[in-house]
């Protein structure tokens, strides 16, 4: 995607370069299609870096042991 990207960027300055800017719409387009569905992964993936602290430090404090009575086990 990333050079499919480059690619539009760069029709997309020719056609501007030359004055045809109309025809730089449909190119400018699909950049855009591209570029918020990049940022899209890109904002998942912060959002799950953020979620995976908190839960491996609410993991780690229940592991299991098998020696230890849960609580509804004491008695």
């Amino acid at each position: 995607m990333l050079d499919e990207n480059h690619h539009l960027i760069q029709c997309i300055m020719d056609y501007q370069s030359r004055g045809k800017t109309a025809e730089c719409t449909q190119y400018q387009q699909i950049l855009h299609r591209n570029l918020v569905y990049l940022a899209t992964i890109a904002d998942s993936n912060q959002n799950m870096q953020t979620l995976l602290p908190a839960v491996s430090d609410n993991i780690s404090c229940h592991r299991f042991d098998p020696h230890d009575p849960t609580p509804s086990q004491k008695g």
